[in-house]
């Protein structure tokens, strides 16, 4: 079947990546979205496995939809009891560009419509009852094109549910994982994040290291279908275990000028598994020293968002500019939404990746150190 995983624009490279490191051969990649065939097996794998993806579909069907008498027959065609059992729980949701059929609401009710009269149909009853399992069914439209699929995770696969508890703008974990994998770093080489906050730098880096799966942790929605899902999952998550490795030497540093945030990201690594590889200190970033003559600095500094901000960021770019000067071997990758940052830290960077961070553009600068000796 097809599966499509979908990923924050930036990073549809990384994910392709990952999706061959699993064995699995990449089919299309587009904005956001890079589309592959597998089975349930496949399912739980990437679910489990997957750092940079925020979700993972079966694709059923795409068809042209310039009505909704078009969008209501093509999505009734569909075989829909091959994926929704007699009871399933029906929910849809509907994103719509360039469509004529420009109404959300409009556009999901006449697809629930659509597949309850089909599944009635199929299984020889007038209302079903819909006390099972959910469902998630998504409909995008784009170019008056309907394209249909099944949701398989439930909640995004950021939540790896190592985080519970909240610091201000925090970074996403699929995020992190993606420019960790962007960057140079690998484990074995010192790593340094001197705006830490919840620690997600830190945490996804020492998750690489000991090669615990992202998902091992949690629950995906397909598991819900059936037991057989529920087996094929448990028995990845228990290949997961046997696979975690954690090395004898971590070179994995964080650090952040609050109190509140080292507690949290504390917390949050004891929660992840991988509190004694990490060592979280309470600094001002724009004073630290090196503790080595190479390594690697990645972070997301605050972006100053409100106009009242905006001079303090100003100020902090700037001392992070002197910063750079004492760690002028490293390697420096930083992520904000500013397009002054080179400006104001007076260094120019070799080379820029453009970043969603949610809806916000950013840029991730890469400032690339010579070679250890």
């Amino acid at each position: 079947m097809k599966l499509t995983a979908v990923c924050i624009f930036g990073v549809e490279s990384i994910l392709a990546g990952e999706i061959r490191n699993l064995g699995y051969d990449v089919t299309k990649i587009s904005n956001g979205r890079i589309e592959f065939e597998g089975d349930f097996v496949t399912v739980a794998k990437c679910n489990v496995w997957l750092r940079t993806a925020e979700r993972l579909y079966i694709g059923v069907n795409e068809f042209p939809a310039f009505s909704f008498d078009e969008l209501f027959d093509g999505t009734e065609k569909i075989n829909w009891a091959e994926y929704i059992a007699i009871d399933g729980k029906i929910n849809v949701r509907s994103s719509n560009i360039n469509s004529k059929l420009f109404s959300q609401r409009d556009c999901q009710k006449i697809v629930k419509k659509a597949i309850t009269k089909k599944l009635g149909v199929q299984y020889g009853i007038e209302r079903l009852p819909e006390t099972g399992a959910e469902y998630k069914i998504e409909i995008f439209i784009h170019n008056d094109v309907a394209e249909i699929n099944i949701d398989t995770t439930g909640t995004g696969l950021h939540k790896r549910g190592y985080r519970t508890l909240n610091v201000e703008a925090p970074l996403k974990e699929t995020i992190a994982a993606a420019l960790l994998k962007i960057s140079y770093w690998h484990p074995g080489r010192l790593l340094l994040d001197p705006f830490c906050g919840s620690g997600t730098f830190p945490i996804e880096a020492a998750m690489m290291a000991a090669n615990i799966a992202p998902g091992i942790k949690r629950d995906f929605l397909f598991e819900k279908w059936s037991s057989e899902n529920l087996g094929k999952s448990r028995r990845e998550k228990r290949a997961a275990l046997e696979r975690i490795s954690i090395p004898e030497k971590v070179m994995i540093f964080g650090s952040d000028i609050s109190r509140e945030n080292i507690t949290i990201a504390k917390k949050h690594a004891v929660a992840a598994g991988v509190d004694n590889m990490i060592e979280f200190n309470i600094a001002d970033a724009t004073k630290l020293k090196p503790s080595d003559d190479f390594g690697i600095m990645i972070c997301n500094p605050p972006y100053g968002l409100r106009i009242s901000d905006k001079d303090d960021v100003k100020i902090l770019y700037q001392g992070i500019g002197e910063m750079f000067q004492s760690f002028n071997t490293w390697s420096k990758y930083i992520l904000t939404d500013s397009a002054e940052f080179e400006k104001f830290t007076k260094n120019k960077a070799n080379k820029r990746r453009k970043i969603y961070n949610g809806a916000i553009s950013c840029t991730f600068y890469q400032y690339f150190g010579p070679k250890p000796l």
